[in-house]
C-alpha cells in the first residue's frame, strides 16, 4: 500500500506541530529543575546564614548571590555542552556581535536577580510550595504580553484560566496572609516580582531566540550575564546597606566550603539545564504554553519537597491549603495551554 503524499502546506503543517511538541516536551524539564535549584540554594542559604548576622536583609543577599554564583557554573556547563556540539568561542564571538543578542542579556536581567533570585529569597519566608504558586501567575501576565509583542495567537479559553490560576493562588496563600508575620508578607511581596521576570524574560529571550542560536545565547547572557548582573547587583545592595562585609562572607563561605561548594556546582548545573530547556522550548513552542508547563511547579513541589526533607537536605513543610491551592492552580493552566491541535498555531504572527 502506497503511502499518502503530503502537500507542501500539509507538510509544513507536520512539521510545526512536530516543533512546538518537541518544545513542550522540552518544558516539562523546567519545572523539576527549577523547584530542586531552589532546595538546593534554600539548604546553602540556611547554612550560610547561620554565620552572618540574623537579619532579613542578609537573608535576601545571600540567597541572589549564590544563585549568581552558580549561574556562573552554569555558564561553565553549557559552554562544555556548546563546545561538545561545534559551538565554541567562535560562535560566541560571532553571536556577541550581533545586536539582536543583546535582548538576552535584558532577558537574563529580569530573569536572573529579579525573577529566579527573589522567588528563591522569598522560600525561607513563605515556603517551597506558596512561591511556587505565586511564580506560576507567570502565564497569566504572558499569555496578554505575548499578544501584543510577539503576536502569538491566543483564545477565550484563557479568560477561565486567569480566573481559575488567581483563585487557586489565594486558596494557597489564605492562611499565610490571616496569620502569617511581616515576613510573609516580604516573602510575597518578593515572590510576585518572580512571574513579572519570567513574562518578560520569555518575550525578550523568544525574540532574540527567532534570530540567534538559544543554546549559544543561553550560555552567553542567561547563565554568564546573569551571574554578573546578579553578583554586582548585590554587591551594590550590600554596600548601600552597610553589609558588605556579609557579602564577602558569602562569597568565601559558599566557595571555601567543600559540601556547600559541590551543592553550589549542582546549583549550577540544574539552573543550566533550566535555561537552556527554557530557551529552546520559547522559541520551538511559545513563551505563553512553555510557562504554563513551567509553572506546574506547585505540583513538583510537593513531593520533591518531601522527598529532600527525608534526605536531610533541606526541612519542607506545606499546609493542607496549600495543597489544593496548588492543584487548582495547574488546573487553571491547563486552560491556558489550550487544545493540542491548536500547537500549530502557537508562534504564528499576522
Amino acid at each position: 500500500m502506497a503511502s499518502a503524499v503530503l502537500t507542501p502546506q500539509e507538510a509544513y503543517r507536520s512539521k510545526k506541530i512536530k516543533m512546538a511538541t518537541s518544545g513542550l516536551k522540552i518544558a516539562i524539564l523546567m519545572p523539576v529543575t527549577a523547584i530542586l535549584q531552589n532546595i538546593f540554594n534554600s539548604s546553602v542559604t540556611d547554612s550560610v546564614s547561620a554565620s552572618l548576622q540574623d537579619m532579613v536583609i542578609v537573608s535576601i543577599i545571600c540567597s541572589i548571590t549564590l544563585l549568581a554564583l552558580g549561574d556562573f557554573f552554569g555558564s561553565i556547563f553549557t559552554f562544555i555542552y556548546n563546545l561538545a556540539n561545534g559551538k565554541g568561542l567562535e560562535e560566541y564571538k560571532r553571536t556577541a556581535n550581533l545586536k539582536i543578542s543583546w535582548f538576552m542579556l535584558l532577558s537574563a536581567a529580569f530573569a536572573g536577580p529579579m525573577a529566579t533570585g527573589c522567588w528563591m529569597a522569598a522560600t525561607p519566608f513563605c515556603g517551597l510550595t506558596m512561591v511556587a504558586v505565586i511564580t506560576s501567575l507567570g502565564p497569566v501576565m504572558t499569555v496578554f504580553v505575548s499578544s501584543f509583542f510577539l503576536k502569538e495567537k491566543l483564545n477565550m479559553r484563557i479568560d477561565i484560566g486567569v480566573i481559575i490560576v488567581v483563585c487557586g493562588a489565594i486558596v494557597s496563600g489564605w492562611e499565610g496572609v490571616v496569620g502569617g508575620g511581616s515576613n510573609y508578607i516580604l516573602g510575597i511581596c518578593l515572590a510576585l516580582l518572580a512571574p513579572i521576570g519570567f513574562t518578560l524574560e520569555g518575550q525578550f529571550s523568544t525574540y532574540a531566540g527567532d534570530m540567534i542560536d538559544p543554546n549559544v545565547g543561553c550560555g552567553m547572557y542567561r547563565c554568564l550575564g546573569s551571574a554578573v548582573i546578579g553578583m554586582f547587583s548585590m554587591f551594590v545592595l550590600s554596600f548601600m546597606t552597610g553589609n558588605l562585609d556579609a557579602y564577602v562572607s558569602i562569597i568565601a563561605i559558599a566557595l571555601g566550603t567543600p559540601s556547600l561548594l559541590i551543592m553550589t556546582i549542582v546549583m549550577g548545573l540544574l539552573g543550566a539545564i533550566n535555561y537552556n530547556a527554557a530557551y529552546l522550548a520559547f522559541n520551538r513552542t511559545g513563551p505563553s504554553r512553555v510557562l504554563a508547563v513551567d509553572s506546574s511547579r506547585p505540583i513538583w513541589s510537593i513531593p520533591l519537597g518531601f522527598l529532600f526533607a527525608f534526605l536531610g537536605v533541606e526541612p519542607y513543610m506545606v499546609t493542607q491549603m496549600n495543597i489544593i491551592g496548588a492543584f487548582i492552580v495547574v488546573a487553571g493552566l491547563i486552560f491556558t495551554i489550550g487544545n493540542p491541535k491548536d500547537l500549530v498555531n502557537l508562534r504564528d504572527v499576522s
